[in-house]
């Protein structure tokens, strides 16, 4: 296992329909992985396990790897993780398939072996991160948030919890209220 970027060489893939090749990246994460509510830490390092088969006119790549997301809840705002595998599964085609329609030559929809006979699967480890990111993550399902008033958990506070807040306008008729029960007493 070296540190390498995210290129496969297929360079000692013999291009016989069935021939494997197994091999195991290092990779550091950058600062972007992610959105700006859940992300891969920078600098974390995922190992990535791939498998390369020859087919017809191209490989198939199966790559594998374990991620950790981290994130803030949207309610107390505690930290939240979670834990996913990531599978990818792809064809690199040597040349484009020959029944490849115009809309399908765009190499968001076809990915082709690089010039240097490589296959780059960053932006498929990308895509396929992305994609398990919650937009509104939660430390759990009933998380109860934070009081608006004084910014505590509502699940550390007792149940009687409030905050009495008067009208600055109504501030003279309660006290005026207040005289009259003292008077009546």
């Amino acid at each position: 296992m070296t540190e390498q970027s995210l290129e496969i060489s297929l360079v000692d893939l013999p291009r016989h329909i069935g021939a494997r090749k197994e091999t195991i990246l290092q990779w550091n994460v950058p600062d972007d992985l992610g959105t700006p509510v859940m992300s891969v830490p920078t600098g974390t390092v995922l190992t990535i396990e791939a498998e390369i088969t020859s087919v017809d006119n191209g490989v198939l790549l199966r790559a594998y790897t374990d991620v950790i997301l981290h994130g803030e809840c949207v309610r107390c705002l505690d930290p939240v993780e979670r834990e996913h595998r990531v599978e990818i599964a792809e064809m690199f085609f040597e040349h484009l398939p020959p029944d490849a329609s115009d809309k399908e030559t765009d190499e968001n929809y076809v990915y082709l072996i690089g010039s240097h006979d490589t296959l780059g699967i960053e932006p498929l480890l990308r895509d396929a991160i992305v994609t398990l990111v919650e937009d509104r993550p939660l430390c759990s399902p009933d998380c109860l948030g934070l009081c608006s008033d004084c910014g505590e958990k509502w699940e550390n506070l007792p149940p009687d919890h409030e905050h009495v807040v008067i009208d600055s306008r109504f501030a003279a008729l309660a006290e005026l209220l207040h005289g009259n029960e003292s008077a009546d007493a």
